[in-house]
């Protein structure tokens, strides 16, 4: 029997385009969900959906079961860690041949707690034995949607503690374009990509972009690290998840997440969207 890919996080960001762009593509491609997991999109596509838990290390041995391929998306969480390592260990029990996890730019420096968690959950992945390629990108455009697009549509205003600071934000789209390429193609074994949007912006150009695409004004608000810690924690993120947070934000306040490359163009063909695509692209999630 032909065996699968397997997408965990297939209602993501990455995990959505991507799962649309195998199935579309003809390929076997199964969607693991949790069970609350709104899945009529997934269903829309024609993809088998698998109810599997990242708590449940046998959910996701059952799961995995004919599949030969895994991407895999873990939430941003305080049990991050473990919830990957599930991942990880069920793949190898279930004798996947391949593991592609989205890690995150500049892992492998270790320079803050995001990155270190990242390249612990590498390390475990190349003692395994399995074939692995990690796709590292740098912050997404989408989470301008994800995180600002309340106070964006309510007055018109985003806060952010990254002062001047620029960043190549990526669109998860591309992301999604890499990982059908490294999930369909030879070649891309013990391969770690650092993934780029094609140019490295401020907020202040974020805002001004919005403003053009939007036909409204848009202003960023830049925030001190303790107002933007208070707004966190008023989200009800956990006190480490918080603290995570504050570390990338002071990265890119610095202008260390500005570097680009040309990895998703070398692997896709495909010249990566700018901001201002994604903005009319993503125009009327912001206008809500």
């Amino acid at each position: 029997m032909a065996k699968s890919i397997l997408v965990i996080g297939a209602t993501g960001n990455v995990g959505m385009p991507l799962t649309k762009m195998l199935s579309e593509n003809g390929y076997d491609v199964k969607a693991a969900v949790r069970s609350s997991t709104n899945v009529e999109d997934l269903r829309a596509l024609g993809v088998e959906t698998i109810q599997a838990d990242l708590r449940n290390f046998f959910s996701l041995m059952n799961a995995m079961n004919l599949v030969e391929k895994v991407f895999f998306a873990v939430p941003f969480v305080s049990n991050f860690i473990p919830l990957s390592m599930n991942v990880i260990k069920a793949a190898e029990e279930a004798g996947v041949e391949h593991l592609v996890k989205i890690s995150g730019s500049g892992a492998q420096y270790e320079a803050i707690q995001l990155a270190r968690w990242h390249r612990s959950i590498e390390r475990e992945m190349m003692k395994t034995g399995l074939h692995y390629t990690f796709l590292r990108p740098n912050s997404f455009m989408q989470n301008f949607v994800n995180f600002n697009s309340g106070t964006i549509g309510d007055h018109s205003s985003f806060y952010l503690p990254l002062g001047e600071g620029r960043v190549s934000y990526i669109d998860a789209r591309d992301i999604a374009s890499v990982a059908y390429h490294v999930l369909t193609e030879k070649g891309h074994d013990g391969q770690a990509y650092e993934l780029t949007g094609p140019e490295a912006i401020s907020c202040a150009q974020v805002a001004s972009t919005l403003t053009n695409v939007l036909g409204k004004e848009i202003t960023y608000c830049g925030i001190t690290e303790e107002e933007s810690r208070q707004m966190l924690i008023e989200e009800g993120l956990h006190e480490s998840i918080v603290d995570a947070r504050l570390e990338l934000y002071q990265l890119n306040r610095l202008g260390y997440s500005a570097a680009i490359t040309n990895t998703v163009t070398d692997i896709t063909g495909k010249s990566p969207y700018t901001f201002e695509q994604f903005a009319r692209d993503y125009k009327e999630r912001f206008s809500r």
